[in-house]
């Protein structure tokens, strides 16, 4: 196999274009796409209580929480299925129902998958340990090793659905989801495959909250990114996928198209493992990077879906690198994070920014920044505050950073229909 993140450079318009075909979620604003979209332009938060679980030391424990009416159930045939694989293979399974709406059902032999996560099956580690601890090595599961391998989540999906092509697992942090979608992206733009199933999924866990609550960034109220009130990052949890497919095997089967994956850039900040380097430089070059690659001039972008996470730094290093990259159209180009309602879905996150791109260029607006009523001087940008807005939008980029300055831009464009 070729090695990843090389095709779309090397073969420029020789390259077979990428279309959306089918997405499928689990969030807290919903698992139903319609749901879903109408409560992101609503403006509302869905950040509350956590519910499911404690953090001890961590008060108030508050994070975007999967209601348990919405948690799929009969999904996985494990009777101890691990958090993380439940909310996978539902989100899995809605979208490939959603490719399946509109002409024949797409072929799944030679297809892949790539599945982005932080911490994947963390939780159930961390559940398994505490009856090792509590009762003895008698009372762990003696299937350890298969419940908790973050592989697994890949692995079941293809063979719960027959996917006979390549599967993979990447974690690049919080950019996971953008780098399933550009590594699904390059095997197909190269012919390696012509059908895959990309996304991202990660659970609240334990260790995400101690972690972020000792570095002093978890807020203590809502994620308001962009707002001079922010106090830092709100948890969620979730799963979004989406089907990708060659653009004319797509129309030939008669598929509904969202959108095309045009291409992405990919940069690191080579700073710190944690922090954002703060001129926002290497931000800038993943985006300047995924603008050349795909031809798009910074005229054309409608939409920026942000990182947005609502720490004080990474807010104001984003907002920089956007001033850097639109220089005098900044105030023209609507940026908003969804972050401020369904919280940081880490490894998902920027799967389920993806859709909600998709969604922005099937309905024609963009979601609103849910909080923000006190933009911070330094994230000058033109914001989306308080409910969605209606507006045309054909192309859309969707930002993503990780740990480590691991920064991902993936361009997103609407297909316009030739001929009768």
């Amino acid at each position: 196999m070729t090695t990843p993140w090389s095709h779309s450079r090397k073969t420029g318009n020789t390259a077979r274009r990428v279309a959306i075909s089918g997405c499928g979620l689990v969030t807290a604003a919903g698992n139903d796409l319609d749901r879903f979209w109408s409560a992101l332009m609503s403006g509302r938060c869905f950040i509350g209580p956590v519910r499911h679980f404690s953090a001890p030391g961590v008060d108030p424990l508050l994070g975007a929480e999967v209601p348990s009416e919405d948690l799929p159930t009969g999904t996985d045939p494990d009777p101890q299925p691990g958090r993380c694989t439940q909310l996978a293979m539902a989100a899995v399974e809605r979208a490939l129902a959603d490719a399946a709406q509109s002409g024949t059902a797409p072929k799944r032999q030679q297809a892949g998958i790539v599945v982005g996560t932080t911490l994947g099956s963390e939780r159930h580690v961390a559940r398994l340990n505490d009856n090792w601890l509590s009762r003895g090595a008698d009372a762990v599961d003696a299937a350890l090793l298969e419940r908790v391998d973050n592989h697994r989540i890949a692995a079941e999906i293809a063979r719960r659905h027959g996917f006979g092509g390549p599967v993979l697992l990447t974690t690049t942090a919080c950019s996971s989801g953008n780098a399933a979608i550009a590594w699904a992206y390059d095997l197909i733009a190269s012919g390696e495959a012509d059908l895959v199933l990309a996304g991202g999924v990660d659970t609240l866990t334990r260790l995400t909250y101690c972690g972020f609550f000792r570095m002093g960034a978890l807020s203590r109220t809502v994620c308001r990114p962009f707002d001079r009130r922010r106090d830092g990052v709100s948890f969620g949890e979730g799963a979004g996928f989406l089907v990708l497919e060659e653009l004319e095997a797509a129309r030939s089967r008669g598929a509904r198209v969202y959108a095309e994956v045009a291409g992405y850039g990919l940069s690191n900040d080579a700073y710190h493992v944690t922090a954002p380097e703060p001129s926002g430089d290497g931000f800038a070059r993943a985006m300047l990077q995924a603008l050349a690659v795909t031809g798009t001039g910074a005229k054309e972008v409608d939409y920026v879906s942000a990182h947005g996470t609502g720490t004080a730094y990474n807010d104001a290093a984003e907002a920089r690198a956007i001033r850097a990259v639109f220089k005098d159209l900044t105030r023209s180009i609507p940026v908003s994070s969804i972050k401020s309602m369904i919280g940081h879905t880490n490894g998902a996150a920027s799967a389920i920014e993806a859709i909600a791109c998709a969604l922005a260029i099937q309905h024609q607006a963009v979601p609103p920044t849910a909080g923000l009523s006190e933009p911070d001087p330094e994230c000058d940008l033109h914001h989306v505050p308080g409910t969605g807005r209606s507006q045309p939008v054909d192309t859309c980029l969707n930002l993503s950073a990780g740990f480590g300055g691991l920064n991902i831009c993936v361009v997103m464009k609407r297909i316009r229909r030739t001929g009768p």
